[in-house]
């Protein structure tokens, strides 16, 4: 029977991230199961935003950390992973101005490059904005996006240099347990022996967690994003915004186009059976936000 000293389930950006550091910190026999290909899920359909305005202190210093990981990516992991330092803006409306101030507070004291800026800076940073119902705004200059199918790719590249092994189109069904203590992962291929599991596999968590007793209360949700091309006379590659004003993030899309999403979409419990395409009225609905913060669209 396969053994391994540790079993990673999912080949997102988490999943091949995790058994690229473990490898680097000396496990020896680390392999990945990854139902499809590589960034089949959430990470290939993400917007793959790099900034660290969160709410909560734990996400920003693992974002703080990954930031540092992006911005010498082919020094510490090698291969590309599409980092682009655009600058990050996180626009909130009048009423929020103290709050934004508070949390800006406490990411300058955890290092982070981050600072309030008024509607008339917003302007200097992001010339083409409406700005009318701006409260205040936090901008972090090294920010940005990268390309998230790369990144995984990439790590996943890394790992394999370093002895992991990657198992691409095999599904990962049941954790075994013994006396409270796992001790191997069952597959659509047969049983892997292990005493640690590193569980990355997005949306499809449930199935296997609950078996086990356990529940983060994560539910699915079908979340969408869509891509317009600049208007005439739209050149300038613009920062990625968060406008929580309109409930709405975006962020250029490589040469001549912007990437949208709006808010977090419907929860349902099977990922199976998302439909991956675009709503007609949810388009509509993109233009509509964007165009109410870059009025040019």
């Amino acid at each position: 029977m396969p053994t391994a000293d540790a079993v990673i389930i999912g080949g997102g950006a988490n999943g091949t991230s995790a058994a690229f550091h473990l490898a680097s910190l000396g496990v020896r026999r680390v392999t990945l199961l990854e139902r499809r290909h590589l960034a089949a899920g959430a990470t290939g359909k993400s917007g793959a935003l790099v900034r660290m305005h969160y709410a909560n202190e734990p996400e920003a210093r693992l974002a703080w950390e990954s930031l540092k990981v992006f911005r010498d990516f082919k020094t510490l992991v090698g291969g590309e992973c599409g980092f682009e330092p655009v600058g990050f803006v996180a626009i909130v409306p009048r009423g929020f101005e103290a709050a934004l101030g508070r949390n800006v507070e406490r990411l300058q004291g955890l290092g982070i490059d981050t600072r309030v800026v008024s509607p008339d800076e917003i302007r200097a940073i992001l010339p083409e904005a409406a700005v009318e119902d701006v409260g205040a705004a936090a901008y972090e200059p090294g920010s940005g996006y990268a390309d998230p199918s790369a990144t995984a790719y990439a790590f996943a590249d890394a790992a394999r240099r370093l002895g992991v092994r990657i198992e691409t189109g095999r599904e990962a069904t049941r954790i075994v347990t013994e006396r409270d203590r796992v001790v191997g992962v069952e597959t659509d291929t047969g049983r892997i022996d292990t005493p640690a599991v590193v569980l990355a596999p997005g949306a499809w968590g449930r199935r296997l967690l609950d078996p086990l007793g356990l529940d983060f209360g994560l539910v699915p949700h079908r979340v969408q994003v869509t891509i317009f091309r600049w208007p005439a006379g739209f050149q300038r590659r613009h920062v990625v915004v968060i406008d929580f004003a309109h409930m709405a993030w975006f962020r250029p899309e490589g040469a001549n186009a912007t990437l949208i999403g709006l808010e977090l979409g419907v929860g349902q419990r099977d990922p199976d059976g998302f439909h991956e395409g675009v709503d007609e009225d949810y388009v509509a609905r993109c233009r509509e936000k964007l165009a109410t913060r870059l009025p040019a669209f």
